[in-house]
């Protein structure tokens, strides 16, 4: 198995749909990828769970990526992963400074706010970005969110395999982390990442000197399929070859009567209800910050193959499209040969993150 030296990282994004898996080390001011594994965890004709795969599935599958990457899990001295979901919230927020006791009692309170109650604790943590520049006596903090069970949940997960949990982040920070590595924000206005996943496609607005904002969006590559399912009377691996082969308007024909013939008059396509999410999201971000100028859009995740994806959201949006390919942001021992390498990039981010 591979032995990992104290100064090799790991990076795993335990997806919904697929497990991410990245082994980078610092070489001087770059990061050098020395392992990397992406398998789908619904294989062999399995139904795709859309709450999530349940423990049954998800350890025997990340016991065999290990294996196949040559991984022993006890061997694993740094590891980071990441959680996501709607019990988990980061927002940006100013503050007066405090000492850390009471910063800690006024962020849970404001943590509450937006976390569903699951009956268990909140837990916080939070990082002060510097000096709020429109009020001189306060501070932009970050702040990020989740409850204690669904923290223990994740750790319990890790450690069924024996891996020691180590540092836990959120998914669109870890994005970020990635992107940051080598990639510079604009001076003026704002970039507007999608990390579009399975079951949500996770919004975030970052700028140089623009408030930082994250929201989860409710279309994703599932939605997409299951249009497909309804409007051609596939079964998910159908629909999803035809999905990644052809888009949302494939040349196949029907099969018999569908529900979504009743519906065709009035319902809205999976990418226009994806468009009209961003456009609700980034309506409230300019209420809220008075930012408008937005620079770019920054395509991540596993859905972003979706053909004519990028090219709907340059037109609805008039920005300019960035497919954020996280492997040119690192120097590599291994071979890269990606279908999809988009979807890497948390896994990436969470590498590096022992080092930030």
């Amino acid at each position: 198995m591979f032995g990992l030296r104290s100064n090799l990282r790991v990076g795993l994004d335990l997806g919904s749909h697929s497990i991410k898996l990245a082994v980078v080390e610092k070489v001087g001011p770059r990061f050098r990828l020395v392992k990397w594994k992406c398998s789908e965890i619904y294989t062999g004709g399995d139904a795709y769970d859309p709450e999530g795969p349940k423990k049954s599935v998800a350890v025997p599958q990340l016991m065999r990526v290990m294996g196949e990457i040559g991984i022993a899990p006890k061997k694993i001295k740094r590891l980071a992963s990441c959680i996501g979901g709607a019990q988990v919230a980061a927002k940006e927020i100013s503050s007066i400074m405090m000492t850390e006791a009471e910063m800690a009692s006024s962020l849970l309170l404001e943590a509450r706010k937006h976390i569903p109650l699951d009956g268990s604790e909140t837990i916080i943590d939070y990082q002060i970005l510097g000096d709020d520049p429109t009020e001189s006596d306060k501070v932009r903090v970050l702040l990020v969110a989740t409850t204690r069970k669904h923290y223990e949940t994740h750790q319990d997960l890790l450690r069924e395999i024996e891996l020691k949990p180590g540092i836990i982040d959120i998914e669109s920070l870890a994005v970020l982390n990635s992107y940051l590595i080598h990639s510079q924000m604009p001076e003026e206005g704002a970039a507007i990442f999608l990390q579009i996943g399975a079951r949500k496609t996770n919004l975030s607005v970052i700028g140089r000197k623009d408030m930082f904002f994250t929201r989860d969006l409710p279309v994703a590559g599932q939605f997409f399929t299951d249009e497909l399912r309804r409007k051609y009377g596939l079964d998910y691996q159908e629909a999803e070859q035809v999905k990644r082969e052809q888009g949302m308007n494939p040349d196949i024909e029907k099969k018999g009567d569908t529900a979504e013939d009743a519906l065709a008059v009035t319902e809205k396509s999976s990418m226009d209800k994806l468009g009209d999410e961003i456009n609700r999201s980034l309506r409230f971000y300019v209420k809220d910050t008075g930012q408008t100028v937005f620079t770019h859009l920054v395509l991540t995740g596993g859905g972003v193959m979706l053909p004519g994806l990028d090219e709907y959201l340059s037109n609805k949006f008039n920005l300019p499209i960035e497919l954020y390919n996280p492997f040119n942001q690192l120097d590599s021992r291994v071979p890269i040969e990606a279908d999809n390498p988009y979807q890497m990039a948390p896994a990436i981010g969470l590498a590096i993150r022992g080092d930030l």
